[in-house]
């Protein structure tokens, strides 16, 4: 499963995280094909916490990847920035 960087202060009204940031970015364009509206990934911040989630278009105004957290997958990150 592809794994995608968020940062939880970043976000749309409706609850999905948003994957604008430089480092979601550069993990969206590792996908072979590029993303996939519905593909689920696994999102996560560096040594807090990770989730499986769905990604979504957000057309105007952020024009950018957001990811909606699958129910129940939050669990602790222990990856470093190594």
């Amino acid at each position: 499963m592809y794994r995608v960087y968020f940062d939880g202060n970043e976000g749309v009204e409706d609850g999905r995280c948003g994957l604008w940031l430089n480092k979601s970015v550069q993990d969206l364009a590792k996908i072979p094909g590029g993303p996939k509206e519905g593909m689920i990934v696994t999102i996560y911040m560096i040594g807090q916490i990770e989730a499986e989630a769905t990604l979504a278009w957000c057309g105007d105004p952020w024009t950018a990847w957001t990811a909606r957290v699958i129910e129940g997958t939050f669990r602790p990150s222990d990856e470093t920035w190594d």
